[in-house]
């Protein structure tokens, strides 16, 4: 903000769905993916009013494109669900076996 900030708000005009559906068109199989794993990683961030609206316009543009797999979506948010997943830890994974001390 400026220092000559008086607390007046402007108005918002923008098309955001009309604005995110141009910016979707573009976008053609995996890359529909890849901006929707950037779009919910960035919504989780704290983000103006303005950017919050851009990037939900965009969200619900991709998921209304015809032919996307919903499953995949679903997914790209939720992640991994299985038994092994949820109750992991890092030692599960390689590791080096831990010496006797002497």
């Amino acid at each position: 903000m400026s220092r000559n900030y008086r607390g007046t708000e402007h108005e918002d005009n923008r098309n955001y769905t009309a604005e995110a559906r141009d910016l979707v068109a573009g976008l053609k199989g995996n890359q529909l993916y890849e901006m929707y794993k950037i779009v919910t990683s960035q919504l989780q961030r704290g983000n103006s009013e303005t950017r919050d609206k851009e990037l939900e316009a965009v969200k619900s543009a991709i998921q209304k494109v015809t032919g996307i797999d919903k499953h995949r979506l679903q997914h790209i948010i939720t992640g991994y669900r299985s038994s092994m997943a949820d109750g992991a830890n890092p030692r599960d994974g390689f590791s080096k076996p831990n010496k006797k001390k002497a």
